[in-house]
């Protein structure tokens, strides 16, 4: 009984709550104002959250209603929970609800799978499927998720807007910087677009997939653009439009590059994990680019600070990396990197089948008119074992002070180390090469007063190589060839931008370099009169052979100031008008370089191009000629001295269209280029003649690229024609084919997504390379009588290559994922001589002297396989 009374007595509240009855009359009223009207009738107190109860209106009329049958109406019309915490308090909140939604590429449409999805403030999240789409339950509705996704800029939004039921379309935003002036999104494949000032931008984290790669390397994702080949098959060895490699001006964070690859080149020296995104110029480049006569390659990391921390780790076939990116305070954040070689730990079929191409030559012996001899038996491979690797490494610090300001530090350090020994019958080779890159740079750039874009910045940069080759002939030692060269670099740029008119701006800078470049050549054959390494004034002639030692210091300084005038219509057409002037202290004297480039749409579909400039360039790579077995890396950099080694002179025109239509593009450019100032020594007639000699090119090109795309289904179509003339009176009285006169470049290529796979097919074809045949071959006085220059041709070149990339999500409540992948080089494995050289040797057997021809392979089937994992 006593507990029963006091049961009743603890239920008295409530019961005369729910029996109270109030008068009501609400008609389009605001809920926060029936709320205040409910406290001033009832003594109830109602606690919320004021954006809760914002802009919701309550339409009821009741003479006669409790309190509870209201609260229930309130609930109805408004979707809110009413909960009584106590006698006379209601808290009002919003039921959980869930949400939901698909994320895309804003500019490709592409769905984004395993993009990171955060409820902002908390540890709860998931992660977009394969198809781009995500799902997260029992959300507190007043919450707000982050989605972020490597490469792009993060999205933020309110919980609400994805109720599910209502699973919206998102789309990401890449951070390219150069995003107003894209013209053309994925331009060939994902991640590679057409600026509206003719160059490309290649966004690294991303760039689809490439045939016969795994990873977004950043030399060899260029070749795909028409135009831009290797002709070693390397990555570093990049010729645009009939240029050298050496004529590329290349930066990677504004310091100037002098050496760009590992392993010889077959692999990029900048990791591609830390590269954001790569701009490219054929042609018509702005005149804040100087002292280079061919492409542009302007190669940068990230400049923003990231909000949450990234980490990656990875491995192949060749190599190991890592690199993280993370902030380090609320404006501040730092990115750093390092990859390391394999190769000296263990070797894999992708190692052994590079190496098969960069360390083995194959002799050939030949008739004493140069014809191989085809069952010779002393055709043979020149073997041999080495102990490679390679490293490199980079950090960057960057800091956005206000919003309107950027500064960032970054350094970059890379590193090759060979030595290696090769065995041919009786005769034995040992060489050992190290080549280093360093270089550091500071940048402060920013906006002011909303019209002018200033920049100001400096760098370093360093580059070494020493080549040290050793021929033993029946264990005497016959012949030493040394080679060392440095290049010391700094410099300092200062520029402004200021649109004194809509659409209409001014661009004024200077630019101040120092080069220092050293380089010794060496050669002594040990059997006639020693001479010393240290000695620069030794110079032996001995018989046929010429012993030397030389030794060179060069010192250029550069001062530069350029203006440039730009109009940019709303349609996105470009107008550029420039000039460069510059004075080069080496041989003192100014040279003044105009520039034009101007594109400009007809309609929305057709666009017209038209390019004109004038360009120098002081530093460029000679070719040492000594006769070693493996010719390694026998570039050396010099300085232009005004007299033996000329200033290089570039003038190009090039005009076309392009076309976008229905998902077609179609693009195509026609140019002619004339350089001057070639010697025989930068441009290295293998085998014709060591005398020196002064000459020019002659360039005509036609470029074209044909793409579509059909739902996940993607290909394009490279072609370029490229007739490169070179003249040399001294040396031939008519004009020949130049070392990279490929007259037909083509390439077809597809890629396709089928959710968390990805996969891509290439095939390329390319006419094959000139070089120069013996005509006659001296067996006494082993004297070569070579025929005319370039004047026949190689094999053609043709290869297929394949690549399947598999994504995966370890979490579903992190961004935790991995990638694999795998690729063919060469499927059906067809080698062909890339190059070839000639070499008189005496057979032990008979002791009479031989033409061996040294025919150096294209790279046959090449397995690689990748795993990469990110936090």
């Amino acid at each position: 009984m006593k507990k029963t009374l006091y049961l009743f007595i603890l239920l008295i509240p409530f019961l005369s709550l729910s029996q109270e009855k109030l008068s009501i009359n609400y008609q389009n009223t605001y809920l926060k104002t029936v709320l205040k009207d409910i406290e001033t009738k009832s003594g109830l107190l109602f606690s919320y959250s004021e954006t809760l109860v914002a802009n919701k209106l309550i339409n009821f009329i009741a003479t006669s209603i409790s309190i509870e049958d209201l609260l229930k109406e309130l609930k109805k019309q408004t979707a809110l929970t009413f909960d009584k915490i106590s006698e006379k308090q209601i808290i009002i909140k919003a039921p959980k609800i869930d949400i939901c939604g698909y994320l895309f590429d804003s500019d490709t449409k592409d769905n984004l799978p395993f993009a990171t999805i955060v409820v902002q403030g908390t540890d709860h999240g998931t992660t977009t499927n394969e198809s781009g789409f995500f799902e997260l339950h029992n959300m507190d509705p007043n919450s707000n998720i982050v989605i972020q996704y490597l490469g792009y800029k993060d999205m933020r939004l309110p919980a609400l807007e994805l109720k599910e039921g209502t699973c919206k379309n998102l789309y990401l935003r890449t951070n390219a910087q150069a995003l107003n002036d894209i013209i053309i999104t994925a331009y060939i494949t994902k991640g590679l677009n057409k600026n509206n000032d003719g160059s490309t931008l290649i966004r690294n984290d991303a760039l689809g997939l490439l045939p016969g790669l795994t990873e977004p390397d950043v030399f060899k994702s260029l070749q795909l653009i028409p135009g831009i080949t290797s002709l070693n098959e390397s990555a570093s060895d990049i010729q645009i439009r009939g240029g050298s490699q050496d004529q590329n001006l290349i930066y990677f964070d504004d310091i100037k590059m002098y050496n760009t690859g590992h392993f010889f080149g077959m692999i990029s020296s900048i990791n591609p994990y830390v590269v954001e995104s790569t701009k490219i110029y054929k042609g018509g480049a702005s005149p804040e680019y100087g002292d280079r006569v061919s492409g542009v390659i302007d190669i940068s990391s990230a400049n923003t600070v990231i909000d949450s921390t990234t980490i990656g780790i990875g491995i192949n076939g060749t190599h190991a990396d890592a690199f993280i990116k993370t902030p380090i305070a609320k404006s501040v954040g730092i990115t750093a990197s390092a990859r390391r070689a394999l190769t000296d730990v263990f070797q894999t079929p992708t190692y052994d089948a590079i190496a098969d191409k960069v360390f083995q030559n194959t002799k050939v012996v030949t008739n004493n008119a140069g014809v191989v001899v085809e069952d010779d038996d002393d055709t043979s491979e020149i073997s041999g074992e080495n102990e490679f690797y390679f490293y490199d490494t980079n950090i960057k610090l960057i800091a956005e002070p206000s919003e309107n300001d950027l500064i960032t530090v970054s350094g970059l350090i890379t590193k090759n180390d060979l030595n290696f020994s090769t065995i041919d019958d009786e005769d034995n080779t040992s060489d050992q090469l190290q080549i280093e890159n360093q270089g550091a740079s500071l940048l402060w750039s920013g906006t002011k007063f909303k019209k002018m874009k200033h920049s100001l910045k400096g760098y370093y940069s360093y580059f070494n190589s020493f080549y040290d080759n050793l021929f033993t002939e029946e264990g005497i030692v016959e012949e030493e060839n040394l080679r060392k060269n440095r290049v010391e670099e700094y410099g300092f740029d200062a520029k402004i931008e200021y649109e004194f008119i809509d659409n209409h701006a001014i661009k004024l800078g200077y630019q101040y370099t120092n080069t220092g470049v050293f380089f010794q050549l060496f050669r002594d054959e040990l059997d006639n009169n020693t001479i010393d390494p240290d000695d620069d004034e030794d110079v032996i002639l001995s018989g046929d052979t010429r012993d030397f030692n030389e030794i060179k210091n060069q010192e250029n300084q550069t001062h530069s100031i350029y203006g440039e005038y730009l109009f940019r219509p709303n349609n996105k057409g470009v107008l550029s008008l420039g000039v460069r002037a510059s004075h080069y202290s080496a041989i003192n004297d100014y040279f003044i370089e105009p520039r034009l480039n101007a594109e400009f749409p007809i309609n929305k579909d057709i666009r017209l191009k038209v390019t004109a400039e004038k360009r120098y360039q002081t530093i460029s790579q000679l070719v040492n000629f000594e006769d070693t077995q493996l010719r390694l890396e026998n570039q050396i950099w010099t300085l232009s001295d005004g007299g033996d080694i000329p200033v290089l002179e570039s003038t190009q025109f090039s005009s076309g269209f392009l076309i976008d239509l229905n998902g077609w593009i179609f693009d195509i450019d026609a140019y002619v280029k004339n350089i001057e100032g070639l010697t025989s020594f930068t441009n290295g007639f293998t085998n014709a003649s060591e005398d020196f000699s002064t000459g020019e090119s002659d360039i005509f090109g036609i470029d074209v690229l044909l793409k579509k795309k059909i739902n996940d289904f993607n290909f394009w179509l490279g072609y370029t024609f490229n007739d490169v003339q070179y003249t040399f009176k001294s040396l031939q009285n008519s004009s020949f084919p130049g070392n990279n006169d490929v007259t037909n470049n083509f390439r077809a290529s597809t890629s396709y997504n089928l959710g968390t796979w990805e996969l891509s097919l290439g095939w390329m074809y390319r006419t094959g390379s000139p070089f120069t045949p013996v005509d006659n071959f001296n067996v006494t006085s082993g004297d070569i009588d070579f025929g005319l220059i370039n004047s026949e041709r190689l094999p053609n070149y043709h290869r297929l290559d394949a690549s399947l990339l598999y994504h995966f999500k370890l979490s579903q409540r992190n961004k935790t994922r991995g990638v694999f992948g795998v690729s063919l080089q060469n499927i059906y494995s067809r080698q062909i001589p890339l190059s070839v050289f000639y070499r008189v040797d005496t057979n032990p057997n008979t002791g009479v002297e031989e033409l061996d021809r040294i025919e150096q392979l294209s790279l046959g089937f090449t397995p690689n396989a990748t795993f990469r994992l990110y936090f």
